[in-house]
Order: C-alpha cells, then sequence, then structure tokens
C-alpha cells in the first residue's frame, strides 16, 4: 500500500466532496470584490513577509484572484476548471483530489516563506492541476479558439515549455510559483515517470538484444561460409554422417575426415 493509499485509509472520512466549486466559490468572491471596488489585486495577494507582521488573509484571498474580470471568459475559465476539477476528482476520487489540491497550496505557501517580498498569486498553483489533467487525459481535445481541435497532452506539453521559461526569466514570486508547481505535480506523478522511463529502457535494451539475435545467421555452411542471412536465397542441408551445415552446392561435395 503506497502512502497516499495510507493516508486515505486514515482520512479519507475528511475530504471534501466537489471541492471544485467550494474554489470556483471562492474566486467568485474574489470577483465581487474586485469589480465591486471594495478590495485591489495588491491587497489579495499572497506576500509572505505581511503574513508574517500578521496580515493572515493573504493565506486565503491571493486564492480568491481570478484569471481575468470579463465576464465570458470567466465564464469558460470556470467550466473548464470545473470540467477539469471534476474529472480528476472521479478519476482519483475525492480524497486524492483533495490532497493534491492541498499539497499545492501548502507548497505555494511555503514559497511565499521563503521569500518574504516576493508576490504570489494562485495562477501557477491552479495551473499545476491542468498538468495533472492532461497527464490522465492526455487525448481529450479541447477546442482552441473554439475551432481548432487540440488534444490536451499537447497543450500540457505547451504549458510546461512556458512555465519552464517562467523559471529562467520571471520574476522571482512567479518563478517560486512554478517551483511550487512542479514540486506539487512530481510528488504525485514523479514515481510514475520513473518507472515508465525504467520500463522504456529494458524495452529498449530487449528490442537491442533481439535485433542481435535476430541479426545472427541460423545456416551457415560449413564449406563456403554463406550463411542464411546472405542476398542470394538458398536452402541448407545437415550432412547425416558429420552432422555439419552446407548449403545446397556442397551438401553433396565435401569430404569427411578419415
Amino acid at each position: 500500500m503506497d502512502l497516499i493509499s495510507s493516508l486515505e485509509k486514515r482520512f479519507g472520512g475528511w475530504a471534501i466532496p466537489n471541492l471544485t466549486l467550494y474554489l470556483i466559490v471562492i474566486q467568485l468572491f474574489g470577483v465581487g470584490l474586485l469589480m465591486g471596488g471594495y478590495s485591489r489585486y495588491e491587497d489579495l495577494v499572497l506576500v509572505g513577509g505581511l503574513v508574517q507582521v500578521g496580515d493572515w488573509t493573504r493565506l486565503l484571498s491571493f486564492m480568491m484572484i481570478p484569471r481575468t474580470l470579463s465576464p465570458i471568459w470567466l465564464f469558460f475559465s470556470f467550466y473548464v476548471f470545473h470540467l477539469i476539477g471534476s474529472s480528476l476528482e472521479r478519476e482519483w476520487g475525492a480524497f486524492r483530489f483533495n490532497l493534491y489540491i492541498l499539497v499545492g497550496y501548502l507548497l505555494t505557501v511555503a514559497a511565499a516563506f521563503i521569500a518574504p517580498s516576493a508576490i504570489i498569486f494562485n495562477t501557477y498553483f491552479l495551473g499545476s492541476i491542468f498538468l495533472a489533467f492532461a497527464t490522465l487525459f492526455p487525448h481529450m481535445e479541447f477546442r482552441l479558439f473554439f475551432i481548432i481541435p487540440v488534444k490536451v497532452k499537447w497543450l500540457g506539453w505547451l504549458t510546461v515549455a512556458l512555465y519552464t521559461l517562467t523559471l529562467f526569466s520571471a520574476n522571482l514570486g512567479s518563478r517560486l510559483g512554478v517551483a511550487a508547481a512542479f514540486a506539487t505535480y512530481l510528488l504525485f506523478f514523479g514515481k510514475a515517470f520513473l518507472n515508465n522511463f525504467k520500463a522504456g529502457r529494458r524495452r529498449k535494451a530487449y528490442h537491442a538484444e533481439r535485433a542481435v539475435v535476430e541479426a545472427q545467421p541460423f545456416h551457415v555452411c560449413a564449406e563456403c561460409n554463406m550463411t542464411d542471412k546472405s542476398d542470394e536465397p538458398i536452402h541448407f542441408r545437415y550432412c547425416s554422417t558429420c552432422g555439419k551445415c552446407f548449403c545446397e552446392k556442397h551438401i553433396g561435395k565435401h569430404d569427411h575426415p578419415s
């Protein structure tokens, strides 16, 4: 039994079903605060230094920040997020999905305390959920710009590429957010990737060994060294007297030692 299964056996009753809906509700609350002018983005972002001096609300408020305030794009982003989250919960079960969210959240918060002055958003944390979805449902198709069908695995690889670029070119807060997202993903999928890598190497070694074996001739004429791998098609026979293999040209034209 792996660690997650052991934790689920002990704490599975604490899992929150339909957690995706709660996350959407939290962001809708943030949309209301921002669009109503009750708050600003800078009041909601996670800054470890401000939390350390008593502004604990930022531990929750950074989860309220939406990707956009456009009503149309909000609808589609929430629709896609619900599709992703509910699919993962059905595949994993509520506990494992909850645990993935919790680990990603805790690592993101930890990143904020590593660099107390860095500004942390929820963008990369929520992006790690999409990476999990792309891994488990690689052949599902999304309509890019509502027209072009694209498999989720390619969008996942594009996300990885953009995140990797962020690690080397963005501000400190974004780099820490990406690092937390990658760490979350690897904690849940790293072992499977390692096992697949090892299995791939074993398959490659097996096929290489088979290729070497198949390249070896099965019949070799004891007289002229012609083999069944030669370009010229030829039959082979084994001498009943000496037991050696000969091609059809030499089966009747060889000498036996006295």
